[in-house]
């Protein structure tokens, strides 16, 4: 659809498929719009990222200063669906959105397609927030003095016996006390392996 080989050129094409896309979506998405229409973009890069048909926009200086929000969450919309004409299927299609400005999208499908850029599916579309550590998704859990004592850098997400707990401190030999995502408290040994669950506070056990 949009050229086989290296270019830093925007095709008209792809930017009325991206601009057909955001304006199906709801506020404040739809608001992306204005990005566009206002010339942020200036061209595009190829081959910028590990992710399968992605595609990244370099930006006008003047216009990102408009709308660069440093912090924002990352974050991308997927699950949209476009149509290829060539094959006669539905594309995945995902739109990312960094420090608040549309940073670049991919497209499924490799590169011999031919995208209708009317056909645009948005009916089960996603959000997912880019580089979110562990620690932030059990932020909100915890009060002021709980985040004073947790070190983020030890937070990370286990699966034991088909559910998710959140390591919060090591304990001797592997062993570790956890949480879950209703703020329960677990000491968790694997020799022999038990998981129990413990009435004790997460900053009693913080500040042993």
């Amino acid at each position: 659809m949009f050229g086989l080989f290296k270019r830093t050129k925007i095709e008209n094409k792809e930017i009325q498929l991206l601009r057909n896309t955001i304006i199906k979506l709801p506020v404040p998405y739809s608001d992306l719009i204005n990005q566009i229409d206002d010339g942020l973009f200036k061209g595009v890069l190829t081959n910028a990222s590990d992710i399968p048909g992605y595609i990244a926009f370099t930006f006008n200086p003047e216009v990102l200063r408009k709308y660069d929000q440093e912090n924002e969450k990352d974050f991308k919309l997927y699950n949209i669906k476009v149509y290829d004409k060539k094959t006669l299927v539905y594309l995945p299609y995902e739109i990312y959105i960094l420090s608040g400005t549309i940073s670049g999208y991919s497209l499924g499908g490799g590169k011999k397609n031919d995208i209708d850029i009317e056909k645009i599916d948005i009916s089960n579309f996603k959000k997912e927030f880019i580089g979110i550590s562990d620690y932030n998704r059990i932020e909100n859990l915890l009060n002021k003095k709980e985040k004073t004592l947790l070190n983020p850098s030890e937070v990370y997400s286990v699966f034991l016996n088909e559910k998710e707990y959140f390591h919060i401190k090591d304990l001797s030999d592997g062993d570790f006390i956890g949480i879950d995502s209703n703020k329960n408290v677990y000491k968790i040994t694997h020799d022999p392996f038990i998981i129990e669950k413990i009435n004790e506070s997460i900053e009693s056990i913080l500040s042993k």
